[in-house]
């Protein structure tokens, strides 16, 4: 059953019901609730539920196999993605995993002027479309408003930015008010924290995206003043940024040891942070190429699982 306000389920619904029995499955409420102070829990229709997920859509047979329950995308082009001939949302939901939907939103080093007017109205409006047309799946868990939008490198001193954000959380709250919003940033710098705590107060989540510092990701965001929920948005290997280089400039991938070592690493400090961390979403469940072939994807191109697979899960 789908629920519509004022119950008034018009023709073309009630017959996608029921050719579609996902179509047919009722929306997921979830909430976040603060049992004590700076503790949170995550539910879903009542039920409380910790993130074990990855960040990616493939091999999602595997990632119920290994004990993962959510994937997080990062535009909402991803929905569209066909698995077995169903689109992306209908396949988690028959496989019982949930999604963190990804509106992905401009960034400023790529273009996108924060200062004007008619980007910001057209960006609202996008939002505003994808929240309407998603926001009634079952699969959905809460929206993933932007990713690293602020910059790797930036001090997250642009106060336009977080002030955008808080306009189209806003609007993702009045479309949706069933599902949390979560923005994620890169690394959790002070400066950044501190900002969104300023001029963003509409979020529900902070997400953070770390790799040699993710381990000391919670803690950080707590030194900054942050008491609301956090999730661990990405998190792997050293990053090519953050190791050793060759002679020649070529940066030294760490070994598959190495890597497998600091996924369990983080994954255990993320459960001694459980107060505020709702859970984490590895990076990347699939192939990647960046930098090699293998520094951040958890399976071969071949499909064969990598250590880091084991380590996480």
């Amino acid at each position: 059953m789908i629920l519509i306000q004022k119950h008034i389920l018009p023709l073309v619904l009630i017959s996608s019901a029921l050719n579609n029995p996902v179509a047919a499955a009722p929306v997921a409420q979830v909430v976040i609730k603060e049992n004590t102070p700076g503790h949170f829990t995550l539910l879903r229709d009542g039920k409380p539920i910790r993130i074990n997920g990855a960040g990616g859509t493939g091999h999602l047979k595997d990632l119920v196999k290994y004990g993962g329950n959510s994937i997080r995308t990062w535009g909402v082009e991803s929905l569209e993605q066909k698995f077995e001939g169903k689109p992306l949302l209908d396949y988690c939901q028959e496989l019982g995993i949930t999604v963190t939907a990804g509106i992905w939103i401009g960034h400023a080093r790529h273009g996108f002027n924060y200062s004007d007017e008619a980007q910001l109205k057209k960006q609202r409006d996008v939002v505003r479309a994808a929240v309407r047309k998603y926001k009634n799946h079952p699969a959905l868990l809460m929206w993933g408003l932007g990713n690293e939008m602020e910059g790797p490198e930036s001090d997250g001193k642009d106060a336009r930015i977080w002030k955008e954000l808080n306009v189209l959380a806003g609007i993702v709250k009045e479309e949706d008010p069933g599902h949390p919003v979560m923005t994620v940033i890169a690394g959790a710098a002070g400066s950044k924290v501190k900002g969104i705590l300023e001029h963003y107060p509409n979020i529900d989540v902070l997400g953070v995206n770390a790799y040699g510092g993710a381990s000391g990701a919670v803690r950080a965001c707590k030194q900054a003043g942050w008491k609301k929920p956090f999730v661990l948005t990405e998190f792997g290997p050293q990053g090519h940024w953050e190791v050793a280089k060759t002679s020649w400039g070529a940066p030294i991938e760490p070994s598959s040891r190495n890597k497998a070592a600091s996924y369990y690493a983080t994954m255990s400090l993320l459960t001694e942070n459980s107060d505020i961390c709702l859970g984490s979403y590895v990076f990347l469940w699939g192939q990647k190429q960046e930098v090699t072939s293998t520094w951040y994807g958890m399976f071969l191109a071949s499909g064969e699982k990598l250590p880091t697979v084991d380590a996480a899960c």
